[in-house]
């Protein structure tokens, strides 16, 4: 027996499937957050793929100065740097400034600033003219990195060179590739070597916790979507139970229109949740786009299949299963009543 198309792709249907697409689409934006937060740190983790390490002087006195020259053998296999807190003029605020010396191609990432440029860091909402103690600099844009804090500003090895009454020497350096050997000697030297991929295995430990309890996303949408099935199946079989009771009537079996039933709902679903994925990659493109074009960041936004994959089912698994009671009650109701609650809605 071949069953009539009851329900009809109508307002309630409609509206039903936007709200079901907006809950999909917030699945679909929040794993694609936490997976391109994942692919970062998987990138972070690239750039630190030889160790490297921050060597400073054991000296008791904080970022002591050293003699550029005072790491011997491993003179070709470090870049030196000089940090710095520096007077701003203009607003009175002290600056935290770094320059660096990277004869050899040491760090990962490269810099270019000269004379009195400075690069800012991601996080400094600074641009133009700049004074730092009584020295007109100007911010030529800004650095995006993956070892160097982006809160600070970046300024040329001469420029520093003004700033600091230790002219020639550094109080910081970055080696990769180190072995417990030659660690040891480094310390033998006077210095103290401190492996900077342990921030990054802190931060992954971190984006492991994050993805396990990013699953909790789907408990509150799923429940939304299930609520929406509910309500729009049992509403619309409400309005139909006239028609069903007459299905009933000419031999229609319980299993024939339960089934129909949460066909009708699986539909509806899964229209919301095409329509929800669709909306999903939009916005998480869209965000991704929007922050590449404001500033250059390792951190991206990530669409994958399984993201995808993980939407859909949950959305159209919930929206069966919320149909599934207001179905189940009217496949258990008698034709008599059906006809009857129909006469009295009409």
């Amino acid at each position: 027996m071949r069953l009539p198309p009851l329900f009809k792709f109508g307002p309630r249907a409609r509206s039903t499937s936007w709200g079901i697409a907006l809950c999909t689409m917030f699945i679909v934006a929040s794993f694609s957050v936490v997976d391109g937060l994942g692919v970062s740190m998987d990138t972070l983790q690239d750039n630190f793929n030889s160790d490297y390490s921050l060597l400073v002087s054991s000296d008791e006195s904080y970022l002591a100065y050293f003699e550029k020259g005072s790491l011997g053998d491993f003179e070709d296999r470090v870049a030196y740097g000089v940090y710095n807190e520096i007077l701003g003029v203009d607003a009175d605020i002290r600056h935290q400034v770094f320059a660096l010396d990277d004869p050899h191609g040491i760090l990962p990432e490269s810099f270019s600033v000269s004379g009195n440029q400075v690069l800012a860091g991601l996080d400094l909402n600074v641009s133009g003219g700049l004074s730092l103690e009584g020295t007109n600099v100007t911010v030529i844009g800004k650095f995006s990195s993956t070892i160097f804090s982006p809160a600070w500003l970046l300024c040329s090895m001469d420029l520093m060179e003004g700033f600091t009454d230790r002219p020639g020497e550094r109080n910081f350096a970055i080696a990769g590739q180190l072995t417990r050997a030659e660690v040891s000697e480094i310390e033998s030297l006077g210095f103290s070597v401190v492996e900077m991929v342990g921030i990054v295995q802190f931060l992954d430990s971190g984006m492991d916790e994050i993805e396990t309890n990013a699953i909790w996303v789907l408990v509150p949408s799923s429940f939304v979507i299930a609520v929406l099935a509910y309500s729009f199946l049992g509403m619309e079989t409400a309005d139909r139970a006239h028609d069903i009771g007459i299905l009933k009537t000419v031999g229609a079996g319980r299993r024939k229109i339960l089934s129909y039933l949460l066909f009708n709902a699986l539909a509806m679903s899964a229209w919301g949740a095409a329509l929800g994925l669709a909306l999903g990659i939009v916005l998480s493109y869209g965000v991704s786009t929007l922050a590449s074009a404001m500033f250059t960041s390792v951190f991206t936004v990530h669409a994958s299949e399984w993201i995808l994959a993980l939407s859909f089912l949950a959305t159209v698994g919930a929206g069966c299963v919320g149909a599934l009671f207001p179905a189940l009650r009217m496949t258990l109701t008698s034709p008599v009543h059906d006809l009857k609650e129909g006469e009295t809605r009409y």
